[in-house]
């Protein structure tokens, strides 16, 4: 079984992984390290001509190291909690550069084809439930400007401001598993770590009976409790 969460950059996907993998007693898997991407630097060093001639192979290997993952995740076998989506590479930011000019329309093609085959490995079965994160664009920038990486604090807030209104354009149309929407001004996992309770509660209703059994102790027993204090004595 596969939970994936998905949300953009300061939406809390990697907090909420590793929460909801130990309230469940999954095993998790963080979204891979920029560093390790040898195109990254080439990409962002030259302006507009440098991403350009950068935007096919930094996206190929997002997707290779992406399905490598995968594949290894599936082969490992067990149950998953994945931090971003192989859906989010392809229809957020790789159509991204297309739409931007920086992926010209015949390599745009040539990785839309090569992710359609991709899509039909078994490395791809859809997860058994898409958790989305969201919230106004202010509060997503906020929380950047906080909590974010040096790199993501000095980007321009117009940036975030497309890349949010993708997100939740890719969002509306997705249809490969069910979704679970949750707004991340309900909650906040870093000052109150209990609240992963609500969540995982709603994440168990959706996909119950596949998460692990042992888990309903720790959330159920106070409400036993407090239906046994009403019950009328003898």
């Amino acid at each position: 079984m596969l939970i994936g969460i998905a949300g953009m950059v300061g939406s809390g996907k990697s907090t909420l992984t590793r929460a909801l993998a130990t309230r469940f007693g999954l095993q998790h898997a963080l979204e891979s390290v920029d560093d390790e991407n040898p195109w990254l630097e080439k990409f962002y060093a030259g302006g507009e001509e440098a991403m350009r001639a950068n935007a096919l192979p930094l996206q190929l290997h997002f997707l290779a190291t992406r399905f490598e993952s995968m594949r290894r995740m599936r082969g490992a076998g067990g149950s998953w909690i994945l931090d971003r989506t192989w859906y989010e590479d392809a229809e957020i930011f790789a159509r991204g550069h297309f739409e931007e000019g920086l992926m010209p329309s015949l390599e745009w093609d040539l990785y839309r084809r090569l992710y359609g085959e991709l899509l039909h490995s078994p490395a791809a079965r859809p997860p058994r439930l898409m958790v989305y994160l969201h919230a106004p664009l202010e509060t997503i920038v906020e929380r950047i400007r906080t909590r974010g990486r040096p790199k993501e604090k000095d980007t321009a807030e117009s940036y975030w401001a497309t890349l949010h209104s993708r997100y939740e354009r890719w969002i509306a149309d997705f249809r490969a598993c069910p979704v679970l929407s949750l707004d991340v001004r309900g909650y906040d996992l870093v000052a109150d770590p209990s609240a992963i309770e609500e969540i995982a509660a709603r994440v168990r209703q959706r996909i119950d009976p596949e998460l692990p059994q042992t888990d309903l102790f720790p959330a159920v027993l106070p409400r036993m409790a407090s239906m046994a204090s009403m019950a009328p004595s003898a």
